[in-house]
């Protein structure tokens, strides 16, 4: 007949336990500070690529559509505030601004055509 483990067992056992607990832990603050210094570089990255572009981006509506689309897919949402890196970087609220009048005056301007 096969004996149980005693309390030395049980010792050793829970030993085991708490050194994998412990590893684990540690793989965790590991991947975490990894994935932290990665965001930081994405978007040390995307904020250079947003600054050398800028041009690009506020006058070529592709292009433009082509930044957003990849800002989405990493869920970077550069329009949700006026306020903020973004709006720095790439002057939202200018190019917005200055769009709405531009807009605008297209629109007076057809209007007031349409009258004649």
């Amino acid at each position: 007949m096969r004996r149980r483990p005693g309390i030395a067992g049980l010792q050793n056992a829970a030993a085991t336990r708490d050194q994998f607990r412990l590893v684990g832990e540690n793989v965790a603050k590991v991947r975490t500070d990894v994935m932290k210094e990665q965001l930081a570089t994405f978007r040390s990255q995307l904020e250079e690529f947003a600054r050398k572009h800028k041009s690009d981006i506020r006058k070529n509506p592709i292009f433009r559509q082509q930044f957003h689309e990849m800002c989405a897919k990493v869920g970077v949402d550069p329009l949700a505030s006026n306020k903020g890196v973004w709006a720095e970087l790439l002057g939202i609220g200018d190019f917005y601004y200055e769009l709405g009048c531009y807009t605008h005056f297209k629109l007076s301007c057809a209007f007031f055509w349409s009258w004649k």
